[in-house]
């Protein structure tokens, strides 16, 4: 009788450290893609910046990854239209640069779009000044920022534009808030 009660007693708690086991295993899996933001930064190599005749900024970025995780992040675009761009460069120009509204197509984003950062490593982008809209008439640009965010839900307009599949897409990506310093490009 007692190695009966014993038997059930290794037994339960046999099943309660499974449970605990695949509950840790998920709980792990979930905060995977969850990184501390202070963890990861977005620098502006503003000695390698170029000012093109054609008044556009091209920006070299890098992403530092400084935590024990790989993050997902989705790379700069190279076409310009609708898209997922989680990338919003702000500035100030001297001589600020019309640009003609028109109408915009749609870009698709893949799996090839998807980098991996990996953790304590990091990763030089390049940003396309006429893709984000950093035109200016002047090689002096001032108060240049660079914001990445991809902890935001993309509008229903935005997603009418690119398509659902994309949402699938940005569920892959790394939840992440960053920006990178002030800084003035001559």
């Amino acid at each position: 009788m007692v190695t009966f009660k014993l038997k059930q007693t290794t037994m339960k708690v046999m099943k309660l450290m499974v449970f605990l086991l695949i509950f840790t295993s998920c709980a792990i899996q979930k905060n995977k893609k969850n990184v501390d933001y202070k963890d990861v930064t977005l620098n502006i190599k503003t000695k390698k910046t170029l000012y093109k005749s054609n008044r556009w900024v091209k920006l070299y970025i890098v992403i530092k990854n400084n935590s024990n995780q790989d993050i997902i992040i989705l790379k700069p675009s190279n076409e310009y239209g609708y898209q997922m761009g989680f990338y919003n460069v702000k500035y100030q120009c001297e001589e600020q640069s019309i640009t003609e509204a028109t109408e915009l197509p749609v870009i698709k984003k893949t799996e090839a779009d998807l980098i991996t950062v990996m953790a304590k490593s990091e990763i030089e982008l390049e940003l396309k000044g006429n893709l984000y809209d950093v035109i200016c008439n002047s090689s002096k640009i001032t108060q240049v920022k660079i914001y990445y965010d991809t902890t935001k839900d993309l509008s229903e307009w935005i997603i009418n534009k690119i398509g659902a599949e994309h949402k699938m897409l940005k569920d892959k990506l790394t939840k992440l808030k960053i920006e990178s310093n002030e800084i003035t490009i001559e």
